[in-house]
């Protein structure tokens, strides 16, 4: 998986979440059509805090759509938080928002949501201490 440089840098957390939701944003304005498929969107970055690196190597959010016969609605997306160990072999993830192209874009652009999607990293970084 590729992390892009613009991550580099965001030393603090919060930081990387609120770049990790711009970014996110900005490609699903540019990249997701109001119906229909799509090539799914990851924006990942690298864990900046040391004490939970050997747990979590990188958070990020994932956008998508799903398969017409299990959401057959053509303009429904998903919002999805992801976390993944440092090997990057197996993740974690929640779901923490859903709608169409403007819904998500919303809930995305809400104050609370950047501090939603600490807790719920938070929550995911939980799961994968219990593996």
């Amino acid at each position: 998986m590729l992390i892009r440089k613009e991550y580099e840098d965001c030393q603090l957390f919060q930081e990387c979440v609120d770049e990790l939701i711009r970014r996110a944003i900005e490609r699903v304005e540019r990249e997701v059509p109001e119906e229909g498929k799509f090539s799914d969107i990851f924006e990942l970055f690298d864990n900046p805090d040391d004490s939970s690196a050997d747990v979590v190597g990188k958070y990020g959010l994932h956008i998508y759509k799903m398969q017409a016969d299990i959401v057959p609605d053509p303009a429904m997306r998903y919002i999805q938080a992801c976390a993944y160990i440092p090997s990057a072999a197996y993740k974690a993830t929640l779901m923490c928002g859903s709608g169409n192209k403007q819904e998500i874009i919303a809930i995305m652009k809400e104050p609370a949501f950047a501090e939603r999607l600490n807790n719920t990293f938070a929550k995911l970084l939980d799961m994968l201490e219990d593996l």
